[in-house]
């Protein structure tokens, strides 16, 4: 949970063994360094940072500025950088600040590598490995007042599914505040998550539906043929249209590898497809990241 996924190198060790922290931060800002400075006395490798997605670099600066010591004190780590520790999943951009709150009308700061906000006297909070972390259902209700409908879409899905909250502990944090602006979206978002989606992808696929205003699909249906066997389970299907949706996503096909060539995973996904249309008698259609991401689904 609060394991980086790459090495980062501080300058307070490297004062031990002798190096100046000037002399150090000097060479690093070379075009041909290696490492890059993440915050103040805190560095990885350049390359290594750069391939790692959005949130593994965000989890990177939140282990970072733990390790200076800077996550300490009565500020709790919100919002986006709550989900990242909490593990809940996020569609778009991610700040580049880690989120922090305070309870409290006043305390608002920003530096270089933190932005802290008030937070009411009633906001939720846990401790993790001796850090203070909004809860899972916190996190979720401060999400869905600032990002988009298909991120907090996803991030319900996920927190559903895993057992993390239920809609009734998500509603009364609502409640807790009715006059606050956003409520009425927030009930709406809460209503329509669902723990039977199993990925990012097909979270992602539903929101584009419902904000498209399409009909909804069933979700996760198995398909048995004449004989009574499995032939698989699918992600959307629309009985009343004769349709089968599948989303495809590289965590899908990554899961099914397990060291086989990418053909051969392939052949076998286009065998199970002709298999389930022929045991439904419906169309399966398929669609991919981007084409969710541009609404066309």
């Amino acid at each position: 949970m609060w394991t980086a996924p790459i090495s980062i190198t501080l300058t307070r060790d490297l004062t031990l063994d002798g190096v100046s922290s000037k002399s150090f931060a000097r060479s690093t800002r070379q075009s041909d360094s290696d490492l890059m400075p993440l915050l103040r006395g805190a560095y990885v490798n350049r390359q290594e940072f750069k391939a790692l997605d959005l949130s593994q670099r965000h989890l990177t600066r939140l282990c970072a500025l733990r390790l200076v010591g800077r996550l300490s004190g009565e500020a709790a780590i919100a919002r986006e950088s709550a989900a990242v520790i909490h593990g809940l999943p996020l569609i778009g951009k991610l700040p580049e600040r880690v989120q922090l709150v305070r309870r409290g009308r006043t305390g608002g700061k920003t530096t270089a590598a933190t932005r802290t906000l008030p937070a009411p006297e009633d906001c939720d909070m846990v401790e993790i490995d001796g850090i203070r972390v909004t809860s899972v259902a916190q996190t979720l209700i401060d999400l869905g007042r600032r990002r988009p409908f298909a991120s907090n879409l996803t991030s319900l899905d996920a927190a559903l599914r895993r057992g993390n909250v239920t809609k009734e502990q998500l509603l009364s944090l609502v409640d807790a505040h009715p006059h606050t602006s956003g409520n009425t979206r927030l009930r709406r978002w809460i209503e329509v998550a669902d723990p039977r989606s199993e990925s990012p992808g097909e979270s992602l696929s539903r929101a584009v539906m419902i904000e498209h205003h399409l009909p909804l699909p069933r979700l996760q249906d198995e398909i048995w043929d004449l004989r009574g066997r499995l032939v698989g389970r699918v992600d959307f299907i629309w009985p009343d249209l004769g349709v089968i949706g599948e989303f495809d996503g590289n965590v899908k096909y990554g899961r099914q590898m397990a060291g086989r060539p990418i053909e051969e995973v392939i052949q076998d996904e286009r065998r199970r497809e002709i298999a389930v249309e022929r045991a439904s008698g419906m169309r399966v259609v398929r669609w991919l990241w981007r084409d969710a991401w541009q609404g066309e689904p």
